[in-house]
């Protein structure tokens, strides 16, 4: 049995099917139409979907921290793993290198804090889309390349592992940015 634990507006929008209302808006109301159909053989799933996607943001934001966080410790392996995909001029790479994994890490905070989530998300999501397309780019052109992202941890992995777990960091980014703007408030004109 499913429990919608969402304000009224958010289940009459969408809700699982012959899931019941119960939230703390009509709580009486609402209880006295849950108990009836309540027994012990039946098992009870209450959601809340903000919290399901404030874990996605605590998995999103920390992969980013993390993948940040090993290149801010070697920053000059992080610029040769950039200047392997032979796209941009050594200096570039270096002074990438340099700032990149404080971005990362900067967006990463923005996302777990809330506190300019939306600023976050955006770069974040750009970050991912370029790198998907600078890899997919080098493949094209027959570079065998390590990305470096994740530090020793991604080393060997096959190009199909990088773009699975690179597209699944996309996909995840972008539902953040679908649910946030599901959870925004309708401006009023």
């Amino acid at each position: 049995m499913w429990v919608d634990a969402r304000p009224d507006e958010e289940f009459s929008r969408d809700h699982v099917p012959g899931a019941f209302s119960l939230n703390e808006d009509h709580w009486n109301e609402l209880l006295a139409q849950f108990l009836p159909n309540l027994s012990r053989d039946k098992r009870v799933v209450v959601y809340q979907m903000k919290f399901f996607w404030r874990i996605v943001d605590l998995i999103v934001g920390g992969i980013f921290i993390y993948a940040g966080t090993i290149k801010v410790l070697d920053p000059v392996r992080f610029g040769l793993d950039i200047d392997n995909y032979k796209t941009l001029p050594w200096f570039v790479s270096v002074r990438l290198a340099f700032y990149l994994p404080w971005l990362e890490i900067f967006c990463g905070l923005a996302v777990i804090s809330r506190f300019l989530y939306r600023g976050g998300l955006s770069i974040l999501t750009a970050l991912i889309a370029v790198f998907i397309g600078v890899t997919i780019a080098a493949k094209l052109r027959g570079l065998d390349i390590t990305c470096g992202c994740f530090g020793h941890a991604s080393e060997h992995w096959s190009f199909p592992q990088h773009m699975a777990v690179d597209l699944s960091i996309f996909i995840a980014l972008a539902a953040l940015w679908f649910a946030n703007e599901l959870q925004r408030p309708a401006v009023q004109q």
